[in-house]
C-alpha cells in the first residue's frame, strides 16, 4: 500500500512539473529563407539594449530560436556577424509563436507572422510613411523655391509640410491610444522616427495614456527618458 501511495505521489509530481513546463511562457521563431547557407550563425539582437538575446545555425535554409522575454521587445534578426552581418528583418517579439519566411536572404524580401503586435506596428508604419513620402516630396520641392528667393510659394509649401508632420503626429497618438494596454501601444513612441518633432509634452501625453503595467514597462520607461530630454519642436 505504501508503495502505490508513493508512486501516486510522484505521478502526481511528474504531471505538476510537466504543466508547469507546458505553460511557461516563451517565444518560438521559427525561419526559412531562401538561400541562407547551412551554418550560417543567426542572431536576434535587443534594438533598445544592443544585445545579442538569442543565436541559432542555419540547416536547409531553416532556423529556430526558443526562448522567453521578460517583456516584449523590438529584435533585429541579422545573418552573421561583425563586418559580415546583415540585417534581415525587425521583429517586435513576445511570447508567441511566429514565422519569418523569405524568397532570399534581403530584408525587403523577408516578412514575418504571426505576431499581432509585429503586425500592427507595421502597419502604423506603413500609414506614417505615406504622409512621410509626401512631406519629403514638397520638401525638396520648398527648397528649391528657398533657393530662388521665392519665399512666398516657400512659406505655403512649409506650412503644408508642418501639417503634415502634426498629421503623423496625430496618427502616432491615436495608436498609442488605440493600443494603450498592448505592447505596440507602448513600443511605437520608442521606434518611431519623430523624435525630432515630438516635445517633452508630446511624449507625456502618450506615456499617460497607457496602462499602469507599460507605464512601468522598459518601454515606458523609455518614453519616459525621451521627455526628459525633449524640448520644442524643431522646424
Amino acid at each position: 500500500m505504501q508503495t502505490i501511495q508513493r508512486l501516486s505521489a510522484l505521478c502526481l509530481l511528474f504531471l505538476g512539473t510537466l504543466c508547469s513546463a507546458q505553460q511557461r511562457p516563451g517565444y518560438r521563431v521559427v525561419g526559412h529563407i531562401r538561400g541562407l547557407p547551412d551554418q550560417t550563425k543567426m542572431y536576434l539582437i535587443d534594438g533598445g539594449k544592443r544585445q545579442i538575446i538569442d543565436s541559432a545555425v542555419v540547416r536547409q535554409e531553416r532556423f529556430v530560436f526558443d526562448g522567453s522575454m521578460a517583456e516584449a521587445a523590438h529584435t533585429y534578426l541579422y545573418a552573421g556577424k561583425g563586418s559580415v552581418s546583415l540585417k534581415l528583418a525587425d521583429i517586435l517579439l513576445d511570447n508567441r509563436t511566429i514565422e519569418v519566411e523569405g524568397t532570399k536572404p534581403v530584408y525587403d524580401s523577408v516578412t514575418v507572422n504571426g505576431s499581432d503586435i509585429d503586425r500592427l506596428w507595421k502597419e502604423w508604419w506603413r500609414e506614417d510613411q505615406q504622409i512621410g513620402y509626401q512631406r519629403f516630396r514638397i520638401k525638396q520641392v520648398q527648397e528649391a523655391l528657398v533657393a530662388q528667393k521665392d519665399t512666398a510659394r516657400a512659406g505655403i509649401l512649409k506650412k503644408i509640410m508642418d501639417e503634415m508632420t502634426d498629421s503623423r503626429i496625430g496618427l502616432l497618438k491615436s495608436y498609442v491610444r488605440r493600443y494603450h494596454s498592448t505592447a505596440v501601444g507602448a513600443a511605437l513612441p520608442t521606434l518611431c522616427t519623430l523624435g525630432n518633432y515630438l516635445t517633452r509634452e508630446d511624449y507625456l501625453e502618450m506615456y499617460r495614456t497607457l496602462s499602469s503595467t507599460w507605464q512601468n514597462s522598459g518601454f515606458g520607461r523609455e518614453i519616459l527618458e525621451q521627455a526628459a530630454v525633449k524640448g520644442k519642436r524643431v522646424p
